[in-house]
């Protein structure tokens, strides 16, 4: 019995079609997101399959809890016991467990991806060989099916070629959606979207299983004739889709669609950056000034400070804890601008080994700041008022919060 498993779409969802003869007699989808995904996104690990009409034939369930377990104990095969990993439940449209879906480590450098079904158990080996993918699927020692994709792909569309022994058709629903497993676990690309690709693929598999590949299987099973026919497949392949205009438009939408939304977002982007960078800020009054230093706790007092030079107009002086901070008016935004140029330079050449120093200069606003020798100090103009500080740098925590509080 031969069977395609052909995927139809990959761009947004990923669907499947199993056809045999001309007709389609399964359809699956897997997630489209990473089916790795945290606890949190469980629901996107689902996988679905139907058939023709879309009637549910199976669905997969993962149990969390369980898996992390096996993941945990994942080496102890080292002690001669077997590890199973990313078991998917499958679950029949009933809500009856079928049976599952793993991968099996029973030794180093021996994996098998694992079917079970009813009470019956098969063994399936993958192994890459160069130009395809090949799993052989077992039921104790003996082969009863084989799966080959071609690993060059076209529009990340995959294909799979299924070698089904004649007495073993009743497998048929299964290996086809354990075949679209296989394509979520180990051939998915999460999240991407392209309009147009050709992905040329080469791989080789090293397993203590590769013997378990029989390459004259589907010979000696179905004839020369289907072994013929399987090499004329996989050497055409990737083989070019024909043209669907209405695919082709879609997919141009989609892309001018993504390409619209990404750049309304830099706009917006760019447009808030703006707005809060060049927005002007607005000047404390010396009343505001004294109000809001002394709601934090300040001792605020006018005075005359020392070593600060001419030029304002009123001077407040907020003290908490052994260190002050500065408020100074100024008859003009020019005459206060040129303090903070004077200060600025004066910090600068009080600069010693190594420090750290920060600088803004904005619409109407000016700041600096240095920390240098355990010694913080900063000076903000906004308009014509100017604040500045030079403190310990025990310090420095609490007067940025202060500064950053006022909008200095």
């Amino acid at each position: 019995m031969f069977i395609t498993i052909r995927q139809t779409q990959a761009n947004g969802k990923n669907l499947f079609q199993v056809e045999s003869e001309g007709r389609i007699l399964y359809r699956a989808r897997t997630p489209w997101a990473d089916i790795r995904a945290p606890f949190q996104l469980e629901n996107l690990r689902e996988m679905t399959f139907t058939d023709a009409e879309g009637n549910e034939v199976f669905h997969t369930a993962y149990n969390v809890l369980e898996n992390t377990v096996h993941t945990a104990t994942r080496y102890k095969y080292l002690f001669g016991a077997s590890s199973k990993l990313g078991e998917y439940q499958v679950v029949d449209g009933d809500g009856t467990v079928r049976g599952a879906f793993y991968t099996q480590i029973d030794a180093p450098f021996t994996t098998q991806m694992t079917i079970d079904c009813g009470e019956r158990t098969y063994a399936c080996y993958g192994r890459a060989l160069g130009k395809i993918y090949v799993i052989s699927v077992f039921e104790g020692a003996r082969q009863v099916a084989q799966i080959t994709k071609p690993l060059d792909v076209w529009n990340r569309l995959d294909i799979y070629y299924l070698h089904l022994d004649d007495g073993y058709r009743s497998l048929l629903s299964i290996l086809s959606f354990f075949t679209v497993y296989v394509d979520a676990r180990r051939f998915d690309r999460p999240g991407q979207i392209t309009a147009a690709s050709v992905e040329k693929n080469w791989s080789y598999t090293f397993d203590q299983n590769n013997d378990r590949y029989d390459p004259d299987w589907i010979r000696r099973t179905f004839g020369q004739g289907a072994a013929d026919h399987l090499d004329y497949l996989l050497h055409k392949h990737p083989e070019r889709p024909p043209a669907d205009p209405e695919r082709a438009r879609k997919h141009r939408r989609l892309v001018i669609g993504i390409v619209a939304a990404v750049v309304v977002i830099i706009l917006i982007a760019v447009a808030a950056m703006a707005w809060l960078l060049f927005r002007p800020k607005t000047a404390l009054q010396p009343e505001d000034f004294a109000a809001q230093m002394d709601g934090y706790g300040y001792t605020v007092t006018e005075g005359t400070p020392e070593g600060l030079g001419s030029g304002w107009e009123l001077a407040y002086e907020a003290e908490k804890e052994g260190y002050s901070l500065w408020y100074l008016s100024f008859p003009t935004a020019e005459a206060a601008e040129r303090f903070f140029a004077r200060t600025k330079n004066q910090m600068m050449a009080e600069r010693t080994g190594s420090y750290l120093q920060t600088s803004t200069n904005l619409l109407n606003s000016q700041r600096y700041s240095l920390t240098s020798g355990g010694i913080y100090s900063a000076v903000s103009r906004i308009d014509g008022t100017v604040i500045l500080c030079t403190v310990s740098e025990e310090d420095k925590d609490a007067v940025k919060k202060t500064l950053s509080d006022l909008g200095y």
